[in-house]
């Protein structure tokens, strides 16, 4: 694997080993990336994958190994992908983004602008935006409001969100008018109603998407689009 990687989410369409999904990553560096799904392919399979990369106007085009779990991996559902094949446009994105993070290779200069800023890994802004969300947990079923959107994630506004790194079933109404997108989705930011008292946050979740279809992803995509006009 990458002896440096950095954290970064952004969606990627894998398919291979009889599977074929949207998703999101958590990790990239130079030589593979970590991809978020609850049901990986058997190591050793190889896969395609799509990533949207940070300055790209379309997803860049990877091919890659399914590569063993390891202590880090085991730490969040998914798997490594040990990159085999890079498209050209994918090389020379990856290369700007892990430069301007300070991940250099011989002979190669930190680059002064940054795609990501070092401390973030969110690599695409959230929006405003009011959608009725259905979510199932393994405690419950709720409906609640979300009160920013991503392409990466959604925040949910909520007195008694669900633990960090929970699993949950949602189900998401945009404003396209067509029935509700589902997808899986990680807990990975949790308020409770006490802290946002405190702090002046709003209580929630928030949740990162796992584990979508096609559909899931061009609808949002486009949803996301629209609200940021």
């Amino acid at each position: 694997m990458a002896p440096q990687t950095i954290k970064l989410v952004v969606p990627v369409r894998f398919s291979g080993g009889g599977l074929s999904m949207q998703t999101t990553t958590s990790r990239i560096g130079a030589e593979g990336v970590f991809v978020r799904s609850l049901v990986p392919p058997k190591e050793g399979s190889r896969l395609e994958l799509s990533l949207s990369l940070p300055g790209s106007a379309r997803p860049v085009d990877a091919k890659g190994i399914v590569g063993p779990r390891t202590v880090e991996s085991a730490k969040e559902s998914g798997f490594w992908v040990q990159f085999d094949a890079l498209s050209d446009e994918a090389q020379a994105f990856l290369d700007v983004l892990l430069r301007s993070r300070g991940v250099v290779g011989p002979g190669r200069a930190v680059r002064s602008e940054e795609t990501v800023r070092a401390d973030k890994p969110r690599a695409y802004p959230r929006v405003p935006a009011r959608l009725r969300v259905g979510w199932t947990s393994a405690r419950d079923f709720l409906v609640a409001y979300s009160e920013n959107i991503s392409r990466g994630g959604i925040f949910i506004a909520a007195d008694n969100p669900p633990a960090l790194r929970e699993i949950v079933e949602l189900s998401v109404e945009l404003p396209d008018g067509l029935p509700p997108v589902k997808t899986r989705a990680e807990v990975v930011h949790s308020v409770t109603a006490s802290q946002a008292r405190s702090s002046g946050r709003v209580a929630g979740a928030g949740l990162q998407f796992i584990d979508a279809g096609d559909d899931f992803r061009q609808r949002l995509d486009a949803c996301i689009e629209a609200l940021a006009d």
